[in-house]
C-alpha cells in the first residue's frame, strides 16, 4: 500500500489546456489546487509521458513500454499508469527504490502480497532496471484486464485490491471493521492519513498525478483539458 504525504494546495480558477499539459514546461505553470481532478479529451501518448515526467523520458523506450502495455491491459489512459507508478515509487519512479516495509519497485511490491504473486522477491524486483521490471508490472495487472475504465480502478488494484471494480463509494474501513475488527480498522485509518473509501484514496492520489487523471468522455465539455 501507498502511504502518501499530505499537501496544501491554494484555490484556483485557473483554466489549463492540453497545450499547456503536454508542454514541457507545463508543471510549472499548472494552477496550484489539485484537489480535484483533471481531464484530457485523449489518452496520453508516449511523448505525453515523457513531457510530464522526464523521469521516464530519459530511459530509452520506458514511455513506449507503458503505453503498449496499458493497451494490452486494456487501461483507458496510459497517463494513469504512469501517474501510479509516480507515486507508487514515493515520487522518485526508481525501480530500485525500497521502503522501510520491505517493499519497493514500481508498483511498491510487498513481499507477502504482490512480489509473491508474480513470483519474485522485492530484492530481485528492485534489482531490475525498468523496462525489465514492466514485465512484472503488466503480471501483476493483468488479473483485472479490462476492468481498468477509470483511474480509481487502477489505484485499488494495487491499493486495495478488494476494492477493484467496486466504485468510488466502496469502504475500505468498513471492509476492515468488519473482517479484522476495530482495532486494525483503527489502524488502516490513523496510517492512511484518513482515507476511509476508494473515492477518498482517488482524490488524494490525484493531486500528485501530472498527467490527466480522467478521460474528457466522462465530462460534458471535452474541448480540453480543466483543472477546477
Amino acid at each position: 500500500m501507498s502511504q502518501l504525504p499530505r499537501l496544501n494546495y491554494k484555490r484556483t480558477n485557473s483554466r489549463t489546456t492540453v497545450q499547456d499539459l503536454y508542454d514541457t514546461n507545463y508543471e510549472a505553470r499548472l494552477p496550484k489546487d489539485k484537489s480535484r481532478p483533471y481531464y484530457s479529451s485523449h489518452p496520453a501518448t508516449a511523448e505525453n509521458i515523457k513531457s510530464a515526467y522526464p523521469e521516464i523520458q530519459k530511459v530509452n523506450g520506458w514511455a513506449e513500454a507503458i503505453v503498449q502495455t496499458a493497451r494490452r491491459l486494456h487501461i483507458a489512459d496510459p497517463g494513469w499508469l504512469a501517474n501510479l507508478m509516480y507515486f507508487e515509487t514515493g515520487f522518485t519512479l526508481n525501480p530500485n527504490v525500497m521502503n522501510k516495509n520491505g517493499c519497493g519497485g514500481l508498483l511498491n511490491f510487498c513481499p507477502n502480497s504482490s512480489a509473491k504473486k508474480v513470483g519474485k522477491t522485492v530484492t530481485e524486483l528492485t534489482s531490475m532496471e525498468a523496462l525489465e521490471q514492466m514485465q512484472y508490472v503488466e503480471l501483476y495487472l493483468s488479473e483485472y484486464k479490462g476492468k481498468y475504465n477509470t483511474s480509481a480502478d487502477l489505484y485499488m488494484a494495487v491499493y486495495f485490491p478488494i476494492a477493484q471494480g467496486g466504485g468510488p463509494h466502496f469502504s475500505i474501513y468498513n471492509w476492515y471493521l468488519k473482517h479484522m475488527g476495530e482495532a486494525v480498522a483503527s489502524n488502516f485509518l490513523n496510517a492512511n492519513n484518513g482515507i476511509k473509501t476508494a473515492g477518498d484514496y482517488q482524490k488524494f492520489a490525484d493531486r500528485h498525478a501530472r498527467l490527466p487523471t480522467v478521460l474528457g468522455t466522462e465530462k460534458e465539455d471535452t474541448s480540453s483539458v480543466v483543472l477546477y
